[in-house]
């Protein structure tokens, strides 16, 4: 879907650049509230103007993607973390120590070469991508987040 481009008006820059900061609330509520904060400003900004409504929107459909993707990220991480944990232990109770151990090093190899990396990115992205959005507001364009799933239209 092309989007026309959506200029913000000079009155509607501050709640907007207010709407992609909110997401920070997260450091004050972790787990939920960078998606509290949006929803909280999406609903007291929507009425105002188209404007509002369209950022609104774009910042809580991201963080919801990305509260998504982060929890995948997670799941996979911990269920992969903990095979090899699992594996270490069988390998080790089964006799065979070199395996357990290869096993048991393989699993924190893992965690600190990919899984810690991983972590790092599915924190920094969304921090970036929210100051090249309050960037682009300030200069009175309209920012669509990319890697978003559209759940509100």
């Amino acid at each position: 879907m092309i989007r026309s481009p959506l200029t913000i008006p000079e009155p509607d820059r501050t709640p907007a650049i207010v709407t992609h900061l909110s997401p920070l609330a997260g450091f004050l509520i972790p787990t939920v509230g960078n998606l509290l904060g949006p929803l909280v400003a999406w609903l007291a900004y929507r009425d105002r103007s188209r404007a509002l409504d369209d950022q609104g929107k774009e910042a809580l459909n991201f963080q919801i993607s990305w509260w998504l993707y982060s929890l995948v990220v997670g799941v996979l991480g911990f269920a992969l973390f903990s095979l090899g944990l699992l594996g270490g232990a069988v390998g080790a109770a089964a006799g065979a120590p070199d395996v357990g151990a290869f096993a048991f090093l393989g699993s924190f190899g893992a965690f600190f070469l990919l899984f810690l990396p991983v972590l790092l990115i599915t924190s920094l992205v969304p921090f970036v991508f929210m100051i090249l959005a309050v960037v682009r507001v300030s200069a009175g364009q309209a920012y669509h987040y990319p890697l978003s799933i559209r759940f509100l239209k």
